[in-house]
């Protein structure tokens, strides 16, 4: 019977320990897949502008439309992004170029968000009115640059 109870436990032990690694390792995934996710969304931010910009300076041709929805595209990743970036993800493996400083500041960094959003709008509301999207793209990438000089590592 002693020897049975001493095999039960030292099978616990084994078993505990060999979940420990798995839900390190579940930590890990789910962090890397919110760091995935934030990426995505700044990607997405930074493939509009990059469009916007081809447009304002003539190298390539797109329809109000497509202008607008970029812009509004824009202002909604500015609406996800506070949630997209709350979760301190400690365990993530993903390079990121994202700084402590985000959470440290959580409400500066939160707090760029809504200018972003109104920028973006604005960009918006003039699609197709080129000098009047220049204003409101120089407004949109100071934002942005504000941001990745504050919160972005180099």
């Amino acid at each position: 019977m002693k020897h049975l109870v001493t095999a039960g436990l030292l099978g616990a032990m084994i078993a505990a320990g060999s979940v420990m690694p798995m839900a390190a390792n579940a930590d890990e995934m789910m962090d890397n897949e919110t760091v995935e996710t934030r990426k995505m969304l700044m990607d997405g931010i930074g493939g509009a502008m990059g469009t916007l910009g081809c447009y304002l300076k003539g190298q390539c041709e797109l329809p109000d439309p497509v202008v607008r929805n970029l812009a509004n595209g824009i202002a909604f990743a500015a609406t996800a992004a506070p949630n997209a970036f709350e979760p301190k993800t400690m365990d993530a493996s993903v390079k990121t170029t994202a700084d402590e400083k985000i959470w440290s500041d959580w409400d500066g960094f939160a707090n760029r968000f809504p200018e972003l959003k109104k920028a973006a709008l604005a960009m918006a509301s003039v699609a197709g009115d080129k000098a009047a999207m220049g204003a409101a793209m120089g407004d949109l990438g100071k934002n942005c640059k504000g941001c990745h000089d504050e919160y972005r590592t180099k």
